[in-house]
């Protein structure tokens, strides 16, 4: 754990540290990060997610979800996506900005088949996730693959904030190719 940063570069290197271990250790609050949309009625959106893959080269992040979930629908009308990690322990937030992109179809069948049998009755909820139901168990959760889907998020933006011995904060950009800028805590 680190008490403060002072050089861009090894602030951004331990973020994604964190975010990459996230996708393997289940204590990791990077695991289950906070996912934004724009809702079918303009107003925000916010739930919880699990993070399936992060690949800091390609700056990107992937997610899994039924295709029927409301949230697909939501990135139908705008893919602009907002994600947010909390570290407690190492007193750093994270806040992405980034540009998703929907992924269905036989292409997914190997990420399929390394989804645990438990996990994949996610996919396939009748009716679909968020309708109305008569009762709190008026529904079937069946494992449909036809149902998988795969969102990867196009990172954009990177926003750190770290609450060490004296609190910094970094911005870095796609466009600035993760140069990093240091902003006003």
């Amino acid at each position: 754990m680190k008490n403060e940063f002072d050089n861009l570069k090894v602030m951004h290197e331990y973020a994604w540290g964190l975010i990459t271990r996230g996708t393997v250790d289940k204590k990791s609050p990077a695991l289950h990060p906070t996912f934004g949309t724009v809702g079918l009625k303009g107003m925000p959106e916010l739930r919880t997610v699990v993070l399936r893959q992060a690949d800091q080269m390609a700056a990107t992040l992937e997610v899994h979800t039924d295709l029927k979930s409301r949230k697909i629908e939501e990135l139908k009308m705008n893919p602009k996506v907002g994600l947010h990690i909390w570290f407690p322990k190492n007193k750093l937030q994270i806040r992405f900005k980034a540009v998703s992109e929907i992924k269905t179809g036989e292409t997914l069948r190997e990420k399929w088949d390394k989804v645990p049998y438990k996990s994949r009755i996610s996919y396939g909820t009748r009716p679909a996730p968020g309708t109305s139901i008569s009762t709190s168990f008026s529904y079937e959760k069946p494992a449909n693959f036809e149902r998988f889907c795969v969102i990867e998020l196009k990172i954009e933006e990177m926003d750190l904030t770290h609450l060490g011995t004296r609190h910094t904060r970094a911005l870095f950009t796609r466009e600035s190719k993760w140069s990093g800028t240091w902003l006003a805590p």
